[in-house]
């Protein structure tokens, strides 16, 4: 651009906007939109020529009047806030930071697996309590002798299978986008939705939100699910219905989950003694060292557009070719 951009952050998680300003400041005067107002929000949005996006849903009919808006970032990986069809209709180059935490997910992903099927948490709780007997954790198996099921094949998914089989775990998993082939190759056994769900002893979900997708961990799935199986989300929230999993937990149809991530965030009425059940507070993608390779990967991506060129990450880039 050859004048000054003006860069609005539609919320941020973040404490100070320093990296922001020292990445940007020279060619962008960067607006955080004031929280908890809607309107003030599509104002500022009207004039974006780029927008930082972090938790904020963007309607689609406020980035249906974004006429300068050259492109939208999401701080982190999903796009569930983000009306791709209308950016891409708009001319609107949409990226992400698809990249940024992938260690940090699949490490917390494998400590829930693993404080389930050795008992850790019950078990902590009851020596807290003054019960000091090993018997009070149930049946534990060996872990070599357990399979793991992905319900998708991207990145955190592989990574978290990968630390699965080193413990012994026989990997499957299922993903329609992803070749069988490719599956076999990374070291996984391809199967269909519903076998996974009906054989696999950890059940972990990777999949996307999308209209498909939301609740496909329903109450007729959780019934194909073996009584010693547990469920894993450490991916989208939506992708689980909450009532149909608590119900199946307390009358032990299965025997264990854990959540960092759900369908509302924070709950407003968190079930209780339900001991089988961990949830964490979506923070799986945590650690210092991705917060800042997040900021700084989502800012130069916004940097890289206002200099004329594409984005690393660019999303909708084959909708716009086919438009």
């Amino acid at each position: 651009m050859t004048s000054r951009a003006k860069l609005v952050i539609t919320d941020t998680v973040f404490p100070d906007l320093e990296l922001e300003q020292s990445m940007l400041g020279d060619v962008a005067d960067i607006v955080l939109a004031p929280p908890g107002d809607p309107g003030r929000l599509a104002e500022l949005l009207t004039g974006a020529h780029a927008v930082l996006n972090c938790y904020a849903v963007l309607p689609p009919e406020v980035v249906d009047d974004m006429k300068h808006c050259l492109v939208i970032c999401r701080t982190g990986i999903g796009l569930d806030t983000i009306p791709l069809d209308v950016a891409t209709r708009r001319g609107i180059m949409v990226a992400n930071v698809p990249d940024y935490c992938i260690s940090e997910v699949a490490d917390h992903t494998a400590a829930l697996a693993l404080s389930l099927l050795r008992r850790i948490d019950v078990s902590a709780t009851h020596v807290r309590q003054g019960r000091w007997d090993y018997k009070l954790a149930g049946e534990v198996r060996r872990l070599g002798e357990l399979s793991v099921g992905l319900v998708g094949f991207g990145r955190i998914a592989r990574a978290f299978g990968s630390r699965m089989a080193a413990f012994g775990m026989k990997v499957r998993a299922h993903d329609p986008f992803v070749a069988q082939d490719s599956i076999r190759e990374a070291g996984a056994e391809p199967v269909s939705l519903d076998q996974l769900f009906g054989e696999c002893d950890v059940i972990s979900l990777h999949a996307p939100l999308a209209p498909s997708t939301r609740h496909m961990v329903n109450e007729a799935r959780l019934a194909l699910m073996k009584p010693g199986a547990i469920l894993l989300n450490s991916s989208r929230g939506g992708l689980v219905d909450f009532k149909a999993l608590t119900a199946a937990l307390v009358e032990g149809r299965i025997a264990g989950a854990g959540l960092d991530v759900l369908e509302q965030e924070p709950p407003v009425d968190m079930p209780d003694g339900i001991p089988n059940l961990i949830v964490t507070p979506h923070l799986a993608f945590y650690s210092r060292e991705a917060m800042g390779e997040l900021r700084r990967s989502a800012a130069a991506e916004i940097r890289r557009v206002l200099d004329g060129r594409v984005p690393k990450n660019w999303v909708n880039r084959a909708s716009r070719e086919v438009a």
